[in-house]
């Protein structure tokens, strides 16, 4: 029963949506990716339907990959499922819509980023703080430089800071920044413009200013893959990290 809950996807109108429901901040575990998977496979290729949106219940977007299933055991089944719905978003035949309210941090920002509009209340934070705990980003550094340029994206990673929406704006990792009662209507009203358009063209479209992204996500998963397994995995630093997280404490690193 609970797979079922973490996810949903409805219909109504023109659009899809996808929303995420995993108390309290939407960490995603191996059951909600799957799920996530799922629904997104589900759609075919539906002709009522003009655009996806993808949201949360909770009060963060999404807090990142699930840190109690980062073990030597988990992390392949995790990683490997995470980036079949990275691929799965990016390739997603309509136009998709993220609405980010809260958190977006880890690979929260990244399934945001796979989308072509990212919305955000005025209060939504945005981050790659994985360095901080002893991680490193899966699809982060293969996404951001594009939508943002390499320096921003360098910062980000290297650093771990976390930015606001405003900052997000400012440098294209935010489509638009909405006040937060406002960013159902924004997607709608985005939608309408689809409205008086041809479907085939737009998919055409879309294809085209996805082009590269996908191709780079395409030809360098597999490699982020490998990295995150055989050398990350292997430092005593990110066991320390991830412990220290879940026991909420500063960690004490190792390695030199």
């Amino acid at each position: 029963m609970e797979a079922v809950e973490l996810v949903s996807l409805s219909s109504t109108g023109d659009a899809a949506r996808l929303v995420m429901r995993r108390p309290p901040l939407n960490f995603l575990n191996l059951d909600l990716l799957k799920r996530f998977e799922q629904h997104l496979n589900s759609f075919g290729d539906d002709p009522a339907c003009r655009a996806l949106v993808v949201a949360s219940e909770m009060p963060a977007f999404c807090a990142g990959l699930e840190m109690a299933e980062q073990t030597r055991e988990g992390i392949f089944l995790l990683l490997e499922q995470f980036h079949n719905v990275v691929r799965t978003l990016s390739e997603f035949p309509r136009p998709t819509i993220a609405l980010v309210r809260g958190m977006a941090l880890g690979a929260g920002n990244e399934l945001a980023a796979c989308c072509d509009f990212v919305y955000a209340s005025e209060a939504a934070s945005f981050g790659q703080p994985e360095v901080k705990i002893g991680t490193i980003p899966s699809v982060g550094h293969i996404l951001l430089p594009l939508l943002v340029g390499s320096r921003r994206a360098s910062e980000l990673i290297l650093t771990g800071s976390i930015i606001s929406a405003g900052e997000a704006a400012a440098m294209g990792l935010v489509t638009r920044l909405v006040p937060d009662d406002q960013l159902d209507k924004a997607a709608e009203d985005t939608i309408n413009l689809f409205q008086g358009l041809s479907k085939p063209v737009v998919a055409l479209a879309l294809q085209g200013v996805r082009d590269l992204r996908n191709r780079e996500i395409e030809g360098r998963l597999r490699q982020a893959e490998s990295v995150y397994l055989n050398q990350l995995m292997d430092l005593k630093d990110t066991a320390e990290g991830i412990r220290a997280f879940l026991e909420k404490r500063t960690p004490r690193w190792k390695d030199h």
